[in-house]
């Protein structure tokens, strides 16, 4: 079973990989993820910011920031945004979030037409402020052999926020 599912993932690729090659594919290939984004995003947890089995909250990004790690039981976004500067007036909801969604980490199926087979490393996982998925998305910078300085930008500025709802970076920029 381990072999045949090995296999199976090895004719995938990453996406970061294909994604030049893709032309018409790509706003199915968003509209799929959009999809899984917000199925993820719908696991429910209390007002709290945490990892799984409410452990801290294990984000690389966070490795500075060990008292924002938590777990929190209350104003979560709030502790987020004294430790980053950030100056957002809207409420802003506490949701289950990859944090490491990435072109690299998403594979895809062979051939044409392709599908999402898999999102892979889930190791940075947790209750974060609704905006942080985007933040981590825009921050983490595909392999350039991969995507050049152009194609990032189009990534970033048409297609991910068709994927995960964008964030006005006007008032968000740590």
């Amino acid at each position: 079973m381990a072999f045949s599912l090995k296999n199976s993932l090895m004719e995938r690729g990453p996406l970061e990989q294909r994604w030049s090659a893709l032309e018409e594919e790509r706003q199915t290939v968003c509209k799929e993820l959009n999809g899984m984004v917000k199925a993820w995003r719908s696991i429910e947890q209390s007002d709290k910011s945490c990892s799984l089995n409410n452990q801290p909250l294990n984000d690389i990004f966070l490795s500075n920031h060990g008292d924002l790690t938590g777990p929190f039981h209350s104003d979560v976004v709030q502790k987020f945004q004294d430790g980053y500067d950030i100056e957002i007036d809207e409420d802003v909801s506490v949701d289950f979030t990859h944090s490491d969604l990435v072109p690299s980490k998403i594979l895809t199926s062979s051939g044409p037409n392709p599908i999402i087979a898999a999102v892979l490393d889930w190791g940075q996982v947790g209750w974060y402020p609704a905006y942080w998925e985007y933040f981590k998305a825009r921050r983490v910078r595909p392999n350039p052999e991969d995507f050049d300085d152009d194609l990032d930008e189009e990534w970033n500025t048409k297609y991910l926020p068709t994927i995960i709802d964008p964030v006005d970076e006007t008032v968000y920029h740590p």
